[in-house]
């Protein structure tokens, strides 16, 4: 936190944000704050048209300023609650939330005490940051109106349903703020207001609505907006090319995808396509058809299509939103994108604009208040609802069926904290043996970026593939190593894995950036017979790429986000 504070160009975490500044302004300075995100989802652990389709309401809680290595693992999102979700709409909000709220109030007025070596004794203060979760879950447990039908649908501004449909720049005179929320509460009209009841977080002390409540870009994007201009964009291309389709179909099932294989796209139905509105693509699928999207079909494509223009600019949204860092006038060029994305869209398919389309305005001023998106994006949440299903489904009881996920969670908690269990994911390796590296034809080349004790003693031990910081690493990956003095990123293909000072140490093949090939939103490269060594610690990204060959013949790496 202290070393993010330091940082005056670019956004990292929320921490540097104006929401959490507000918050922690209330706080003396001898005192530590350390921010938490809240999330809620309904979660369906039976059979969804079975006679038990109870679903279970669950909110989790996480460390807001965890390294983003360690802030994805499942073992860091913590269980905070659990009931019957048909009881929060029995009984309210408030009853369902009051075990809850209780205990987020004691953590942020009278914090908790712990013992460090360097201070001693410290007050450490826990505040809520955001409250996380789909538009329906938080329109849900804040009070808004949960449809997207509603006139006053959009929680951050008082636009109309039927004027968002035509409404490309955000207003900024329309936007909700906490006096005017206030205001709403009083008149006591859901219809006119969007508001049905206040939202129960308000009575955290340092909690204002909507200010702290956040957008989903996982839902609004990958599940939303990118269906909708994808399907689109594919039907244009079919009336075109009736082997459009399952030309890309098959350019897909041989594409090595390599450390991405688990979230290869499945291959697309004409017939559904021709009949529904959105693709049959879990919304990590859907991220990768986007990213790669331009490489598999570029040559089928005409010159100048409008339609592709369309997907370029979904691509150039999607890397910005999915960035774990950015610039802090990032928020220009997001809007800029998104506006012209949303125009381009009703030109060329004639249809109004979603709901999801309106929440993507609001993302310029959201991205100075909350950081960049990927941080509080409900992907990760999601993927902790399959460690409840599994305990729900291992049980025959359906009496409390809370009460018994709840137990084998706190079970699996209470083990962690006996085994004092960190934090961080251990380094692990796969099979090793013993290379001298003095004996390779590039050892000349590589050795000058080795450490000198290796050098010195080149008999070294190699593993197949190195699992570090929470990222699989092994040989044919490609790196990005460095830019040059054109600003062209530079990339590697790893060959050889050593471990050395207890991490990664990559030797990689090297590659000449030709250029940015802007039409596939990616760099063209070629191999150089050069090999050299690079720390994980250097690395400009800690993600592995890989290469796409094209059809026309080029090479070419696509970076997964904005950079």
């Amino acid at each position: 936190m202290q070393s993010l504070l330091l940082e005056e160009e670019w956004l990292f975490n929320l921490v540097q944000c104006d929401v959490w500044k507000r918050k922690v302004a209330r706080f003396s300075n001898e005192v530590i704050v350390i921010p938490i995100n809240v999330y809620y989802d309904e979660v369906e652990p039976n059979a969804a048209l079975g006679p038990h389709c109870e679903p279970l309401g669950c909110t989790y809680v996480q460390i807001a300023v965890l390294p983003p290595e360690w802030n994805s693992r499942l073992e860091n999102i913590f269980l905070a609650l659990l009931f019957n979700a048909h009881d929060r709409s029995l009984y309210g909000n408030y009853r369902a939330f009051k075990p809850l709220l209780q205990e987020l109030k004691l953590l942020e007025l009278e914090g908790i005490e712990i013992v460090t070596k360097e201070k001693g004794p410290v007050r450490v203060h826990i505040v809520v940051a955001w409250i996380l979760g789909d538009n329906k879950g938080l329109n849900g447990i804040c009070g808004f109106m949960e449809g997207f039908t509603a006139i006053h649908f959009c929680r951050i501004c008082h636009v109309t349903k039927a004027d968002s449909e035509q409404m490309f720049e955000e207003d900024v005179n329309l936007l909700r703020t906490h006096e005017d929320y206030l205001l709403d509460i009083t008149k006591n009209d859901p219809k006119q207001t969007g508001i049905k009841e206040k939202c129960i977080f308000n009575k955290l002390p340092s909690f204002e609505t909507p200010s702290d409540i956040c957008v989903d870009e996982f839902h609004d994007l990958s599940e939303g907006v990118a269906h909708y201009s994808m399907v689109a964009i594919l039907k244009h291309f079919h009336r075109l090319n009736d082997m459009f389709i399952p030309t890309l179909n098959s350019r897909l099932y041989a594409l090595d995808l390599g450390i991405d294989n688990d979230n290869r796209p499945p291959g697309i139905s004409t017939d559904r396509l021709l009949t529904k509105s959105k693709l049959k693509m879990t919304g990590a699928e859907m991220y990768m058809i986007v990213r790669i999207f331009g490489v598999l079909v570029y040559d089928m494509i005409p010159d100048g299509d409008p339609f592709y223009d369309l997907y370029l600019l979904l691509h150039d949204i999607m890397s910005i939103i999915r960035a774990k860092s950015l610039p802090r006038d990032a928020g220009v060029i997001l809007s800029v994108a998104v506006k012209e994305h949303n125009q381009l869209y009703v030109h060329l398919t004639k249809e109004t604009l979603k709901p999801k389309h309106h929440f993507l305005l609001h993302y310029k001023s959201l991205l100075s208040k909350m950081g960049p998106f990927s941080g509080v994006s409900s992907i990760r949440f999601e993927a902790k609802h399959r460690m409840l299903k599994l305990t729900a489904e291992s049980c025959m009881s359906r009496v409390n069926l809370p009460k018994t996920v709840a137990i084998k969670q706190q079970l699996g908690f209470c083990f962690r904290c006996v085994a004092n269990a960190s934090i961080r994911q251990p380094l692990s390796a796969g099979p090793c043996q013993t290379v001298n590296l003095s004996e390779l034809d590039c050892f000349p080349s590589f050795s000058r970026s080795l450490p000198c004790d290796i050098v010195e003693s080149p008999i070294q031990t190699v593993v197949n593939w190195v699992n570090f910081k929470g990222t699989k690493y092994q040989p044919q990956q490609i790196l990005l190593t460095d830019v040059d003095d054109d600003g062209l990123f530079q990339f590697g293909k790893i060959q050889l894995i050593l471990l050395y000072d207890e991490k990664p140490l990559f030797i990689c093949s090297d590659f000449d950036t030709l250029g940015y090939f802007s039409e596939v939103r990616g760099y063209e490269v070629t191999p150089l017979d050069s090999w050299f060594a690079i720390g994980h610690g250097k690395l400009l990204d800690y993600h592995p790429l890989c290469l796409y060959p094209m059809p026309t013949g080029e090479t070419v790496v696509v970076l997964r986000t904005l950079l």
